[in-house]
């Protein structure tokens, strides 16, 4: 796991808060759009800012509407940031990765719906690796058309949306296309939001080859999560961090780790089986 989160938190006293609203705090630390924290001595959140344009800006609250979900509101300061990145239309490639539970399928799918209402995008470009989890059983080749064969990779975006009918309407209103990832070469998205998930099982060459796919007015959202990998050939191929690691900086690349579980108290049981 790399060290980079893109957010950094501060605690400050009362005498270091008031410094801060004088003057703010010297950024040079943080790199283009990374989030600042600010809490108070006893830890509790106060102000979210973030470096853009080489200048610290006030996040002002950030919510996400749809009519497929509803509206929606962060529910830490993780979120909070993630939330920003999200709603930020000037940021071409998104990235999101935390554990299970903590948002970021959900906060990812209700930011592109509303983006598709919204007129700003006219398709959900949907790749991921067709990877089966660890130590599991393939079953076999799966009848019917290609879509058919590929809905059931598609169930994590459609458990957002009402399932699968949910799905097969935005399919028919031309608004979601699955692609497979061994499908991708040679393909050229425009006014598309290309979105993978379970980005953990990509290696180097997949980032650069989802990268490649973006053309006018679309961009690249990416989630995952670094501790499931499901073959040996992404432990070795790192993907997802190479590409944190050397895009962090970069004006057209925003990046969030949320650490903290909202699924539910049995969800965050798992961590205690490392």
């Amino acid at each position: 796991m790399i060290d980079y989160t893109g957010i950094k938190d501060v605690c400050l006293s009362d005498e270091m808060l008031a410094q801060f609203y004088q003057n703010q705090v010297n950024s040079d630390d943080l790199v283009e759009n990374q989030y600042l924290n600010i809490r108070n001595a006893f830890n509790e959140p106060l102000e979210t800012y973030v470096k853009r344009n080489k200048v610290l800006m006030k996040v002002n609250y950030p919510v996400i509407e749809s009519n497929f979900m509803g509206l929606l509101k962060p529910r830490n300061p993780e979120q909070y940031c993630a939330f920003d990145l999200i709603n930020n239309d000037n940021i071409p490639i998104k990235v999101l990765t935390s554990k299970f539970g903590c948002g970021k399928t959900l906060i990812m799918v209700a930011g592109m719906l509303q983006k598709i209402e919204q007129g700003k995008f006219d398709k959900i470009i949907y790749v991921r690796n067709n990877i089966s989890v660890r130590n599991t059983e393939p079953i076999g080749h799966l009848p019917g058309t290609l879509l058919e064969k590929l809905i059931d990779w598609a169930m994590p975006f459609a458990d957002h949306v009402g399932g699968i009918d949910g799905l097969k309407t935005l399919i028919d209103k031309g608004s979601f296309e699955v692609v497979p990832l061994n499908m991708l070469r040679g393909r050229s998205f425009r006014n598309s939001i290309i979105y993978s998930t379970e980005a953990e099982n990509l290696t180097k060459e997949h980032i650069q080859l989802l990268m490649g796919r973006v053309d006018e007015n679309s961009q690249l959202w990416i989630e995952g999560d670094t501790k499931q990998r499901d073959k040996d050939v992404f432990e070795k191929s790192h993907g997802l961090e190479l590409m944190i690691e050397r895009l962090k900086g970069v004006s057209e690349f925003g990046y969030v780790r949320l650490e903290k579980s909202e699924r539910g108290k049995v969800a965050a049981l798992a961590d205690r089986l490392d």
